[in-house]
């Protein structure tokens, strides 16, 4: 009689074998997430901007249908309580904020906030003849509201602009990128704000662009936008201050290198002027980067940050 011995061999992975795939899933998140967060990110907040929008031009078409056009009736109120009552009234929930709160709004949300010891922001710059200077703030400061949607809204009556930070106090904080400025046009629309509006009655001269002050000082950057987009030759040797075939200014800055306010500022004016159009009304397009549901305007933002 023979007896028959079975050996079942027991198949597995060895500690070398499982450190090197746990390695290499490690390296591959390290690059996807990453990603993945940016993407979602952008997708917010471009959802948040196109919501605003969104209620934004119902309002319009309500004051439209029981005011008459709305640049026209806005352009007529007396004061700037009236025009906030007029946009905040057709919100729902939320209230005016405490802009000395340390719970509402704080000192470190200088994008449109700040109390009384804080310098405000952002600044829209008189860039005519290439001279780089404040003309005043974007947003107003004399209130902030909130509302349902944990958004935050300020005005300023000069140009009837409405300010909205779209995902409230959380960051950025950065003016085109969470916060956008817009502007009621005689389109019966409203529209965002590119960075001018000749044809507006009470425009500031020159023209005009909206920017975050810290970036530019940040880069030490003064006089500089170009007025087109042109592709700086850096081989080329140039005055300081030289305009380039008449389309643009550059400067130099602290570190010798030849940049722009508009290369501190690549965001500085994305959005588009959705409903009016050139030719159809005061309204002008971005001359930079329009914000199109093909585009990864949020996401580039993002990675350049």
């Amino acid at each position: 009689m023979f007896i028959v011995f079975s050996f079942n061999k027991k198949s597995g992975f060895t500690l070398a074998e499982i450190l090197i795939t746990l390695g290499l899933i490690g390296a591959v998140s390290a690059i996807t997430i990453p990603t993945l967060a940016y993407n979602y990110r952008a997708k917010v907040l471009e959802e948040q901007y196109r919501s605003t929008y969104s209620d934004l031009k119902q309002i319009g078409a309500m004051i439209n249908l029981e005011k008459g056009d709305i640049g026209e009736y806005a352009n007529g109120l007396n004061s700037l309580g009236d025009w906030e009552k007029e946009v905040i009234g057709r919100l729902n929930g939320g209230g005016k904020l405490q802009a000395t709160s340390v719970t509402d709004v704080t000192d470190d949300k200088r994008n449109i906030y700040r109390n009384s010891g804080a310098n405000p922001g952002p600044f829209a710059f008189n860039l005519n003849g290439g001279q780089l200077a404040k003309v005043g703030d974007v947003c107003d400061n004399g209130s902030i509201w909130s509302d349902s949607k944990g958004r935050l809204w300020t005005f300023n009556f000069e140009m009837r602009i409405i300010c909205v930070d779209v995902n409230g106090a959380a960051n950025p904080n950065r003016l085109n990128i969470d916060t956008f400025a817009f502007i009621p046009m005689s389109a019966k629309a409203v529209a965002a704000w590119v960075h001018d509006d000749q044809a507006h009655p009470e425009n500031y001269s020159g023209e005009i662009v909206p920017c975050d002050l810290d970036v530019i000082t940040r880069k030490g950057l003064s006089n500089a936008y170009p007025k087109v987009d042109t592709v700086f030759d850096p081989k080329k040797s140039y005055t300081n201050g030289q305009k380039l075939s008449g389309n643009y200014t550059e400067v130099n800055n602290k570190n010798g290198n030849w940049k722009s306010a508009y290369d501190a500022c690549p965001f500085f004016g994305p959005v588009e002027n959705v409903a009016p159009t050139i030719g159809y009304s005061a309204g002008k397009s971005a001359k930079n980067r329009d914000i199109t549901s093909s585009n990864n305007y949020w996401k580039d933002y993002i990675n350049y940050k």
